[in-house]
C-alpha cells in the first residue's frame, strides 16, 4: 500500500514530459472516452433536433459534433513518441 501511494506522489509530483508513460496512456484514454460519450450524445441531440424541424440548432449541433468527431479521431491517430 505504502508502495501504490509513493507512486502516485511521484506521479503527481513530475511534470508531463517526465510522467511514466502508463499514467499518460490512462490520461488520454479518459480523455478520449469523454470525448467520445460527448459526441455521441451531441449526435443525438442532432438527430432529434432535426427530426423535430429545429434545422438551425439541429445544424448547430450537428456541427459541433463533426468538430468533436474529428477531435477524438486526431487524438485516437498514432503519434510518435519523442526521442530521447
Amino acid at each position: 500500500m505504502a508502495d501504490w501511494r509513493q507512486k502516485m506522489f511521484d506521479i503527481s509530483k513530475t511534470k508531463g514530459d517526465s510522467a511514466p508513460e502508463n499514467a499518460k496512456r490512462a490520461g488520454m484514454g479518459c480523455l478520449i472516452g469523454i470525448i467520445i460519450i460527448v459526441s455521441i450524445l451531441t449526435l443525438m441531440m442532432a438527430i432529434g433536433l432535426i427530426g423535430a424541424g429545429h434545422w438551425v440548432m439541429g445544424g448547430f449541433t450537428l456541427v459541433f459534433f463533426l468538430a468533436s468527431a474529428v477531435t477524438c479521431l486526431a487524438m485516437i491517430w498514432p503519434h510518435k513518441p519523442k526521442p530521447l
